[in-house]
């Protein structure tokens, strides 16, 4: 239940139900990515990778927290090497086991949102 729509986590002070329409599930995730796509507009042309990955994952699995150090992926990107695809497809696994649907996944998201 804390998650709505295609993956969107209710906030305190959201009225969301699990009822919700498809139309509302899509408004809601173009909402979190615009949100993630300011985050990571710093960025350039690599913000909407960035912020689909962080849709997934995290953001303060890339951009570090207290508790966790900035990815190698953002690392890379702040060093101006765009040379990126093993940090992003790094991302695809579940309690330290690679999972091929996860792995197929971030290579189409790659070929999909990367420009060279």
């Amino acid at each position: 239940w804390p998650y709505v729509g295609w993956g969107h986590k209710v906030l305190p002070g959201e009225r969301f139900t699990n009822d919700i329409t498809k139309a509302q599930g899509d408004s809601i995730l173009r909402a979190d990515m615009m949100k993630l796509c300011r985050l990571f507009s710093r960025f350039g042309r690599d913000s909407t990778l960035l912020s689909c990955l962080a849709y997934q994952v995290g953001p303060y699995r890339l951009l570090g927290s207290k508790d966790l150090p900035k990815s190698k992926l953002i690392q890379k990107l702040e060093a101006g090497n765009r040379d990126i695809y093993r940090e992003y497809t790094a991302y695809c696994r579940y309690k330290g086991k690679t999972v091929r649907s996860i792995e197929r996944r971030r290579k189409m998201e790659f070929l999909l949102l990367y420009e060279p």
